[in-house]
């Protein structure tokens, strides 16, 4: 092989084998271009890091506030913070948002977290705008859930002949309805000494019995008598006193029975706006059912407490009505001006406390 075409085949070979003077032949060095080119990415990544880190010593244009805290938190409301890299490209297209929709959901997310943010002193020198806070939700009042106490009414009939047992029952430690007779000596000393002692005041008006021999009292209402009649026997009753709420019958269980004259005694009544309480001297009254469809205030009694007027049988009937109270929620009760009635309903007061019920005037029993 001719010398120069060794010296060609020693070169491609990487010199193993060398020229003239044995040295071997130099190594294969990379183009210029591509030198240059990685020369420039490394000053252009320095630069970029070095600007990165200037850019976060920049002084806060709002720096003339007092407070270092406040200022970030007022300027996160005005511009994004610097620490805050960008969002991708990436992500605006495929939420489809414009930049400026994303800058401004970034401007209140930023501002809610400022208004969630500790108070510290130097909140008192922000503009008001900082200061200002979501106006609290106003409290909704929890549901009633505690159990209602039980409530019963207890009626005192046929008062007017004694000032003195009056006033007896007019003293128990808790409020009767005092109900109290026309035309009597006493009647309206009555009615206004219960209303002075702050219990309620009823007319007992009298009504025909079914008995030919019971004499029901004066002024008392007659099915025989025409409707003007009886209604100026209703207005002469009412006289007695200017502190009647209402009325219950007296007797009655022949004129209770009758519909259409229920209706003139009841229309004469709702038209003063008194209460009716139907005291069931018969179970075939038609008076509290005549009151409702007259759209009146009514009730009707549950219990006589005294019919046996012995102190046992009187408790027994206390006893009957508290129960009567719990399984219903309410009870109605009519006792009479009796020493045995008095005394009992004395002793239950405790009892009636232990049982948690409520002793409540008539009215506030009543269905409308």
């Amino acid at each position: 092989m001719p010398p120069q075409k060794r010296n060609k085949t020693a070169k491609v070979r990487g010199g193993r084998k060398g020229g003239p003077g044995g040295s071997p032949a130099p190594k294969k060095r990379p183009s210029t271009p591509l030198l240059v080119a990685w020369i420039l990415a490394v000053i252009l990544l320095s630069s970029l890091i070095y600007l990165g880190r200037e850019a976060r010593r920049l002084p806060d244009p709002s720096s003339d506030l007092p407070v270092a805290k406040t200022d970030s938190s007022s300027t996160s409301q005005t511009r994004p913070s610097v620490d805050q890299a960008p969002e991708p490209s990436s992500n605006v297209e495929k939420s489809g948002e414009r930049p400026a929709e994303q800058s401004e959901k970034k401007a209140e997310s930023s501002s809610s977290r400022s208004a969630h943010s500790d108070e510290s002193p130097g909140r008192r020198d922000l503009p008001p705008m900082a200061m200002n806070r979501p106006a609290p939700r106003p409290g909704v009042p929890s549901p009633d859930i505690s159990p209602r106490r039980s409530r019963i009414s207890i009626v005192i009939d046929d008062l007017g002949p004694d000032v003195g047992i009056a006033k007896r029952f007019a003293s128990l430690p808790f409020p009767v309805t005092m109900s109290v007779l026309p035309h009597q000596a006493h009647s309206s000393e009555i009615a206004e000494l219960a209303h002075l002692k702050g219990r309620e005041v009823i007319l007992h008006l009298p009504m025909e019995p079914m008995g030919a021999g019971k004499n029901p009292g004066q002024g008392a209402l007659l099915l025989s008598m025409p409707a003007d009649e009886i209604r100026r026997n209703i207005r002469a009753a009412l006289d007695t006193s200017p502190y009647f709420d209402g009325v219950n019958n007296h007797m009655g269980s022949r004129m209770t029975r009758d519909a259409q004259a229920m209706k003139t005694v009841l229309s004469e009544l709702k038209g003063r706006d008194l209460f009716f309480l139907d005291s069931m001297t018969t179970n075939e009254s038609k008076g509290w059912k005549t009151a409702m469809e007259l759209n009146m205030r009514t009730l009707k009694r549950d219990i006589f407490l005294d019919d046996n007027p012995s102190a046992d049988a009187v408790r027994s009937q206390i006893s009957r009505l508290v129960k009567i109270a719990k399984l219903r929620g309410t009870a109605l009760a009519i006792g009479h001006p009796r020493e045995a009635t008095l005394k009992s309903l004395q002793g239950a007061a405790g009892y009636f406390r232990e049982e948690g019920i409520e002793i409540v005037a008539a009215r506030d029993l009543m269905n409308r």
